[in-house]
């Protein structure tokens, strides 16, 4: 179903109106997976700003490796863990909103012990799964590979972010209110504990599903830096959100170019312009005065 794409894709870059490395079939699945991913992550790093969750999605990123060796163990194929990766990243995922909203334990404690246990666990699992399988066919997962990208990926990434721009949408305003003033929200008639629930799945399957490009250990800082810098430019929530939109989409889709021209990693090359773009705004902070959006009030 996707062939013809490539081959038009393909055939623009044999006639000059594309750069060259799009004559390669996986530079044009990591550009399809860029553009989805980018804007994705940018609009949801706003709400995990918003909700002090970051390290939630590194939680969610290192308890990937224990479902990829998960899915090996079971039987799944090397290249489509799907069943183990989603499963057992969504088991965590929920398990860390019960124990929130069921103890008083701060988010950070909570999310410290799990990180704890899925990164022991993990640990185990690849030495159990290296007996059988090269270190080396997993790591694309921790770290992101262009190459192992494949056609199912990409139809599970459309359908993710499908699914999150939808819900999202219809969320967006409401976790904000529950994060900013969650009395207010409940006088309106919102659950928040619904709303987290809600929240959380549909982080845990954007960070799932956009892994094999950016990488476990790295996801967290495409989904933080983006929003991090709107944050120090925005002067307001609607502003916030385009702003993260826009630095987390040319972070990823100019880092995945970077990489095609450079023999480096795709996911640390999209995070070192993230950062870069961080950077960037910090210097014309002073130009558009204090920020609406601080730390502090997010």
């Amino acid at each position: 179903m996707m062939e013809p794409l490539y081959q038009y894709i393909n055939s623009l870059a044999q006639t000059g109106y594309l750069p060259e490395i799009f004559e390669h079939t996986f530079m044009i699945r990591g550009m399809l997976a860029a553009c989805m991913v980018g804007p994705i992550l940018g609009g949801m790093g706003t709400m995990v700003v918003a909700k002090k969750l970051s390290f939630f999605t590194q939680c969610i990123g290192n308890a990937a490796m224990t479902g990829v060796a998960l899915g090996l163990i079971i039987g799944e194929p090397i290249d489509q863990t799907y069943a183990g990766l989603y499963g057992f990243c969504l088991l965590v995922a929920l398990l860390m909103t019960f124990i929130k909203n069921r103890t008083r334990m701060s988010t950070d404690t909570i999310i410290g012990v799990i990180l704890a246990q899925t990164l022991g666990l993990g640990i185990i699992m690849l030495v159990l799964v290296t007996k059988q399988f090269n270190i080396h066919q997993v790591e694309s997962v921790l770290f992101g590979n262009l190459i192992t990208i494949n056609d199912q990926d990409l139809y599970i990434l459309f359908f993710s972010s499908v699914a999150a721009l939808v819900i999202g949408l219809w969320i967006f305003n409401r976790s904000m209110l529950v994060s900013f003033n969650p009395v207010m929200a409940r006088a309106r008639g919102f659950n928040p504990i619904l709303i987290d629930y809600i929240f959380v799945v549909l982080l845990t399957i954007i960070v799932v599903s956009s892994l094999k490009l950016i990488g476990a250990l790295l996801v967290l800082v495409l989904i933080v830096v983006p929003a991090a810098g709107a944050q120090n430019i925005a002067r307001g929530l609607r502003s916030f959100f385009w702003v993260s939109v826009i630095l987390s989409t040319a972070s990823t889709v100019l880092g995945l170019l970077l990489s095609g021209y450079m023999p480096v990693p795709t996911g640390g090359t999209i995070v070192l312009v993230a950062s870069f773009f961080f950077y960037c705004t910090l210097l014309l902070r002073p130009i558009f005065g204090r920020s609406a959006m601080q730390q502090g009030e997010a």
